[in-house]
């Protein structure tokens, strides 16, 4: 079954991206529709909604979608000391990467003789952060998430996610998010938690923006919620991943990097792009051998998606140049660049469309999704073309600032004039006219 995911560049271009034309496509347009229906009857009957979603899509009977404080404050006592103190590190290591990464407050230069321009950093008001567990629980998540709003500012941050069967959050995720700085919880359906976010319930404020990952539905939710006025970041659904590497890279190595991405779900998706056709080979033999040790439901995921019918695929590609432009046109969620030093330079110089780029032998995947601190809440399906990752920047907004006197105005008016003039807008003229 893995002689199939080897493919020639360019000469199997066509059929390699045969193999991923539904890539691009996050959600069917015609799910829109169910989602605006969940959305309009969340915004009529608000908590009732929520919790008749609940009960027909995740068979989950609510009796509320609000988790109480005591509720949470058991979820931290109980934690494991272990688990603990990994979720600490990382909230400190995620929090020093969005702090460095965190844009003024304010500022403002002098541009031209008494022209100041500027711009001053305002936090949103209140976000809410989707934490999907459908695949299992997913704490980086929450911590990536929470830790970003935190940083940036923001008064209130609501955490949902998906209903355990008795109704509550999975205990980790809510502790981590609460360590983190989250200020509520609620659980329910993802559609109908996002459309609460997007219009208010008893229980859910009305948010600024929502964030989080998530399947089909989610995503076609998080593109309602923009119509709705929230700030949201489509285009954040199934993992993927990506290599490039040279022959200077261990096969069997690769291999464990290559699933660690696609044991997620048998959607994942991965490519392995490089000139060593010895490389290819020797990663392709290694998953047929080491998948076979893989426990399952995680082994059924990585033998979906190493077939024919998945998405994975190991390119052989003419030159390093030739492996970039597999990953530009794939866009991947990550990407992992190990090369002899001439070949990673090239590599990242070529490299435009990616989540994120993680360096060298040593920089691994999961490192990036738990540790490094840098986001793994990463665009998907193409999006990386066009998208950024979620960080601490998503959570603010800009107001632009402007200040001149007398004579920058006076210098400026000969051209307010002529342009206001042919607008036909002459009190813009005289406004301006009064001042000179």
């Amino acid at each position: 079954m893995f002689e199939e995911i080897v493919y020639t560049y360019p000469k199997d271009r066509e059929r390699l991206w045969k193999k991923f034309e539904g890539h691009n496509r996050l959600f069917d347009r015609g799910l829109i529709q169910d989602v605006q229906e969940i959305f309009s009857d969340v915004q009529k009957n608000k908590d009732k909604a929520v919790i008749k979603a609940t009960k027909r899509f995740d068979e989950v009977d609510l009796v509320g979608i609000s988790l109480s404080e005591f509720y949470v404050d058991k979820c931290v006592a109980s934690i494991l000391p272990e688990l603990r103190g990994a979720i600490e590190k990382a909230i400190e290591n995620i929090g020093q990467v969005n702090r460095a990464m965190m844009p003024e407050a304010f500022w403002q230069k002098e541009i031209r003789p008494g022209t100041i321009v500027g711009e001053k950093c305002t936090p949103l008001s209140c976000v809410g952060l989707w934490v999907p567990a459908r695949k299992g629980p997913l704490v980086s998540t929450a911590l990536m998430l929470t830790v970003a709003a935190k940083v940036a500012g923001v008064d209130r941050i609501v955490v949902g996610m998906p209903p355990t069967k008795e109704g509550l959050g999975d205990p980790a995720t809510v502790a981590a998010a609460k360590l983190a700085g989250a200020d509520r919880f609620v659980v329910g359906n993802g559609v109908a938690i996002i459309a609460a976010l997007s219009t208010g319930t008893e229980s859910v404020p009305e948010a600024d923006a929502i964030f989080g990952p998530g399947p089909n539905a989610i995503a076609a939710a998080m593109s309602t919620a923009f119509s709705y006025g929230k700030r949201t970041v489509v285009g954040i659904g199934p993992t993927e991943g990506a290599i490039i590497a040279d022959d200077s890279a261990d096969a069997r190595t690769i291999a464990y990097d290559m699933m660690s991405e696609s044991e997620h779900g048998p959607d994942s998706s991965f490519v392995l792009a490089t000139p060593s056709e010895a490389l290819a080979r020797s990663v392709k033999e290694q998953l047929a051998i080491i998948i076979k040790d893989v426990q399952e439901p995680r082994r059924r995921n990585l033998l979906t998606v190493f077939s024919e019918r998945g998405s994975g695929a190991i390119v052989i590609t003419e030159d390093i140049k030739g492996a970039c432009d597999v990953i530009n046109e794939y866009a991947p969620e990550h990407l992992m660049i190990w090369c002899n030093s001439a070949n990673e330079g090239t590599a990242l110089d070529k490299v435009r469309n990616t989540g994120e780029i993680l360096m060298g032998p040593h920089t691994t995947f999961s490192t990036a999704n738990y540790m490094i601190g840098i986001t793994a809440v990463l665009p998907t399906n193409g999006f990386a073309k066009r998208f950024s990752g979620v960080t601490c920047k998503d959570m603010v907004k800009f107001s632009s600032f402007g200040k001149l006197d007398q004579k920058a105005v006076a210098d400026m008016f000969p051209a307010i004039k002529a342009i206001g003039e042919y607008e036909g807008l002459p009190c813009h003229v005289k406004a301006a006219e009064i001042r000179v």
